[in-house]
């Protein structure tokens, strides 16, 4: 299965903080389908594995199964004709997802879908003697109709995603509601497809696809926290994080620096390099492009490993309209250049055959080397 096909069938799936299931599901299946062993934490996270030598570092992708949207917590009765449902922002939407009149769906348990609007916003909340405080609740207007079930029908809380197209390729650019970050998961799966077919791997290789991280890197900290993947392993977060003067659309996968928390490590970064030089070399060179910068406008699950005491790295594909945002405010489905995705899966497939030998092309590994002549030239003409 090719990393498009693999993109648009999560991209199908409705997906909020706290409520990935349905993403979940559909990777499950997809893991299952290629013979690829998987499980999940305790905390819903999915964690897959392909087999290598245990004693080399295993390497672990990671990306999260969730995008920015809103939880519907309530239904509330207007009049006996009428009621509305009380939702709450899960993860950072920009102000005119807010707007009277934005279209969104609210997507029950059982999958079927309601339609709806925004009715009001800045809503408030006692907060004790009499005082009350201005919250980012919002009032959502259901639809109606004889075929359309009551809110005060659905089982709460539930998923509500803005009413944007699911999924699009058109002009070079990839544009779906929630590229973030189902297009790191895509790549995640399509790289360990093709290395478990073809056994390509050496070390262990991991893909670890985690829950609630637009709501504060929830699922990657506790992850961490556990050590579902030994301290011993090098953390790859596999982002889709807005696009920026040193990370342009078009111009490749981004080997991510750090992210707005914190810098990563030089020696994981060094197997990103690694692959990337390797492709050069030996690989689809013409076709596949790769820059390297910190990417500052958010925050990354590397950051919650590293937290955690993991050697950690990134990559990323540069985003526009972040969140759902254009640069001019509207709310638009996210897209991507096609030749960044497929660059970043070219990056992850030739990294998971890492072969852990030394990295030729490193950087450091020149200025740790003692230089002869420039050592020469400053005794010559010290004076």
């Amino acid at each position: 299965m090719k990393a498009l096909e693999i993109l648009e069938l999560l991209c199908l799936q409705p997906t909020v903080s706290y409520h990935e299931w349905r993403v979940a599901r559909e990777i499950l299946t997809i893991l299952s389908d290629y013979g690829i062993d998987a499980q999940r934490d305790r905390w819903g996270n999915v964690i897959a594995e392909i087999n290598g030598d245990d004693s080399k570092p295993p390497l672990v992708f990671v990306a999260h199964m969730d995008h920015p949207g809103f939880e519907a917590i309530e239904a509330v009765e207007v009049n006996e004709d009428e009621e509305l449902i009380v939702a709450e922002p899960r993860g950072g939407l920009g102000s005119r997802a807010y707007d009277l009149g934005t279209g969104v769906r609210i997507v029950a348990r059982d999958g079927t879908a309601m339609y709806g609007t925004i009715e009001s916003h800045g809503l408030l909340r006692q907060i004790g003697n009499g005082r009350f405080a201005r919250t980012d609740r919002v009032m959502i207007q259901p639809e109606t109709g004889a075929t359309v079930r009551k809110a005060s029908d659905l089982t709460y809380p539930v998923a509500v995603i803005l009413d944007l197209d699911s999924f699009s390729v058109k002009d070079e650019f990839i544009r779906a509601r929630q590229l973030d970050d189902l297009a790191g998961c895509a790549a995640i799966l399509a790289s360990l497809i093709t290395v478990k077919k073809d056994g390509s791997n050496t070390r262990p290789i991991k893909g670890l696809f985690t829950r609630a991280e637009e709501v504060g890197l929830v699922g990657a900290a506790l992850a961490a926290a556990d050590e579902v993947v030994g301290k011993d392993a090098i953390i790859v977060s596999v982002e889709t994080s807005l696009k920026s003067d040193n990370a342009k659309q078009g111009n490749g996968v981004v080997i991510r620096v750090g992210d707005r928390m914190t810098t990563f490590d030089h020696s994981a970064e060094a197997v990103l390099h690694a692959a990337a030089h390797r492709i050069s070399e030996h690989g689809d060179a013409d076709s596949f492009k790769v820059q390297r910068a910190l990417m500052g406008a958010g925050g990354c699950e590397a950051s919650a490993f590293k937290a955690h005491g993991y050697n950690v790295t990134g990559t990323s594909f540069p985003l526009g309209a972040w969140h759902n945002t254009e640069d001019d405010g509207s709310i638009i489905p996210e897209y991507i250049h096609i030749d960044d995705f497929n660059s970043g899966v070219a990056l992850i497939n030739e990294a998971m055959r890492d072969d852990d030998e030394p990295r030729q092309n490193d950087p450091l590994r020149y200025l740790s080397a003692f230089p002869e002549t420039g050592a020469m030239r400053l005794r010559e003409t010290q004076i």
